[in-house]
């Protein structure tokens, strides 16, 4: 990380959160998140090693994950148009469990929609249906 950079911890009950912020922090944040992620995954056994109680941890930098979330929400919407104005399903790529999780959400109420996730790890994706006014359970 180059120039001026900040941190900042908050710990809650449920969890502990780690936020960085500085210039290019595009290293720290890897290709859709995956080095985030991996970062994240490797402090929490770290915190959590031995202990009887799990902590969760949530890391972000320059407030990736939100962006990233609704990026995903605004990718359902119009997926979700488009599977409606065309009457064809729509799968789409492969992405993480918390990413399968924001597309599901928020297509939950979307008229005429349902969603569902195939595949294996790591290439499950979230698949988006014409449903003709039917919801999965």
């Amino acid at each position: 990380m180059e120039g001026s950079s900040s941190k900042f911890w908050r710990k809650k009950a449920s969890h502990t959160a780690a936020r960085a912020a500085a210039r290019r922090l595009g290293g720290l944040i890897g290709r859709r998140g995956e080095t985030l992620d991996a970062i994240q995954q490797l402090t929490g056994y770290a915190v959590n090693h031995g202990q009887s109680k799990r902590v969760r941890i949530h890391i972000d930098a320059e407030g990736y994950r939100a962006k990233r979330e609704e990026s995903l929400e605004r990718l359902a919407r119009k997926v979700a148009g488009k599977v409606v104005k065309y009457r064809r399903n729509v799968t789409l790529e492969p992405m993480n469990a918390y990413e399968r999780h924001v597309i599901h959400t928020a297509l939950q109420d979307y008229p005429d929609v349902t969603t569902y996730s195939t595949g294996t790890e790591p290439n499950r994706r979230t698949v988006v249906a014409y449903s003709r006014g039917e919801h999965r359970a």
